[in-house]
């Protein structure tokens, strides 16, 4: 039997690293992302964001179409069209169209 715990929007998260994650930006979560909700110390408990609509950086030169997949660099910290062969991680799928010449995309996570 499954009981709801909570609706899941986002997470608590303990930030495991040696630095402060700051309100917006991107946390890997293993094969997935989400976005800090505030500001989490070194070794302190925040929230991330796992669900909606976040603008990020995304690569120039690749248009996006809307609702296509989308992934997150981690190494140049921006959503691609393409997973790279070193393993880009899921992010979520486009939620309007991007030109190319853009350097920043909706996300649907």
């Amino acid at each position: 039997m499954a009981e709801f715990v909570q609706k899941g929007e986002s997470l608590n998260y303990r930030n495991e690293g040696s630095e402060l994650i700051r309100y917006g930006e991107v946390v890997v979560l293993e094969e997935r992302i989400g976005v800090a909700g505030i500001d989490i110390p070194a070794g302190s408990l925040g929230t991330v964001g796992v669900s909606g609509v976040y603008e990020m950086p995304a690569e120039t030169g690749t248009a996006f179409q809307m609702g296509q997949t989308l992934w997150w660099d981690a190494e140049n910290k921006r959503l691609t069209a393409t997973k790279a062969a070193s393993g880009a991680i899921l992010a979520g799928y486009a939620a309007e169209a991007k030109a190319a010449e853009s350097a920043a995309a909706l996300c649907k996570l």
